[in-house]
């Protein structure tokens, strides 16, 4: 009786474990793709045909960045109980020695070569991309901790 008892916690156990690791998965897999794509970006001579002009390479660059910082963000916050501040603080540390490592990355690169105002692009797409979740997530959570509570704001 003790022994099944023990057996069928240790399923429960491995049951749970998995779960874990399928969540932890799903949570991280956008992020991985999105530093993936932007990996594969880096190493081309011509990334997307060959920017029009600086506007569309900018743009490109604080889109990147900001879908980059949301979904750390997102990824982070969803297995932690850190303060907001903190993950946020993180993520755009993160982003932004990702984009330093991109540029040096592109250094070595035929026909491209690393820059310092991309590498501040990145970071105002990681900041831009932080603000906006946030945002989006204090809008989407107002009013749901406590159902029928009227909003007077």
């Amino acid at each position: 009786m003790f022994l099944s008892g023990m057996l069928a916690r240790g399923r429960t156990r491995v049951k749970t474990d998995r779960l874990a690791s399928l969540s932890r998965l799903v949570r991280w897999l956008p992020t991985a793709v999105c530093v993936s794509g932007i990996f594969y970006l880096s190493q081309q001579s011509a990334p997307l045909g060959g920017a029009p002009n600086e506007g569309w390479a900018a743009g490109a660059h604080l889109l990147l960045y900001a879908a980059l910082a949301a979904l750390l963000l997102r990824a982070f916050a969803s297995g932690t109980s850190a303060p907001t501040w903190a993950l946020a603080l993180v993520t755009f540390a993160l982003a932004v020695l990702y984009g330093v490592s991109d540029e040096i990355h592109q250094a070595f690169v035929p026909g491209r070569s690393a820059s310092e105002a991309d590498i501040a692009l990145d970071a105002a797409g990681a900041a831009l991309g932080i603000g906006l979740t946030l945002l989006l997530t204090r809008l989407l959570s107002t009013g749901h901790d406590h159902p029928g509570a009227s909003r007077n704001h």
